[in-house]
């Protein structure tokens, strides 16, 4: 696969960012503040964005909660918030209208329009006070949420709200989740490797090593062809249906750390955002 860089799409996207940007600078000292307190200086620090696939909303959580943003207005919807410890991943679902919040043990599903907690999902695989929930994916119909925690992956019914499946065997937190575009295979990073399970048989595929690192992102192509991989110091193309290594690209800077991949629409084209860029 030829990558290459997009200028002008980058340009619009961080034009896009910055305009967003102007709506974190404002404080809400009054917002939905807890009883007795007479306002909030600040909104902390910033642990995780999404956007949603409509494009209508931006979601930005961090040590307060998480802000829910009209995009087109940059105005504050919704300040989300009764999670257990900071924000560690937040993702859309594929029709945009729910948003899942993972944090210590637990995953929260809101509705994205109205504000409203829908669903709490709770059980960490250990007692460890330092388990979190690292990753959260809808699969492409929306019904399943994948969590990645402490050494496995759990498949939850988002209908529901029970259990539907927990894949184990990883050798630490697992960090990054992510569905192929036909749903059959989830991926999940963790230390020094990537997995790949079979969603409907619960198998292993694959397993994906020789990282120096945790593997912080992970992502299909749009026609499930190709998954990207990235970790500490670089960013790895497989081929997902020979499981071969198809490319590695490490930043002239070893110190560079690599924590975003995302493909565009087209899949001719590969994002990566590290500690000071986006390629």
């Amino acid at each position: 696969m030829k990558l290459r860089t997009v200028s002008l799409l980058i340009a619009l996207l961080i034009a896009s960012t910055l305009n967003i940007a102007k709506s974190f600078a404002q404080n809400s000292p009054q917002w939905q503040l807890p009883d007795g307190a007479r306002a909030r200086l600040g909104k902390g620090i910033i642990d995780e964005i999404a956007y949603s696939p409509d494009g209508s909303r931006l979601a930005v959580a961090g040590g307060y909660g998480t802000w829910l943003y009209d995009v087109q207005t940059g105005d504050e919807l919704s300040l989300l918030t009764g999670q257990d410890g900071n924000v560690r991943c937040v993702a859309f679902s594929p029709d945009s209208r729910t948003l899942a919040i993972g944090s210590l043990r637990e995953v929260r599903l809101w509705d994205a329009t109205t504000g409203n907690l829908l669903n709490i999902f709770t059980g960490a695989p250990t007692s460890n006070p330092l388990d979190w929930i690292n990753g959260v994916a809808f699969s492409p119909d929306g019904s399943t949420l994948a969590t990645g925690g402490t050494h496995e992956v759990r498949l939850w019914d988002v209908a529901t709200g029970s259990l539907r499946n927990t894949f184990t065997g990883h050798n630490h937190f697992v960090v990054s989740v992510a569905f192929s575009p036909d749903g059959s295979t989830l991926a999940a990073g963790a230390f020094g490797e990537v997995r790949l399970w079979d969603v409907a048989t619960s198998s292993l595929r694959n397993t994906f090593t020789g990282y120096t690192g945790y593997s912080w992102s992970v992502a299909f192509s749009p026609d499930g062809s190709t998954l990207a991989t990235s970790s500490s110091h670089e960013v790895r193309v497989w081929n997902v249906a020979t499981s071969s290594l198809m490319y590695t690209h490490t930043p002239q800077d070893t110190t560079d750390w690599v924590n975003g991949v995302a493909f565009s629409p087209d899949g001719r084209t590969l994002a990566s955002g590290g500690w000071r860029d986006v390629r």
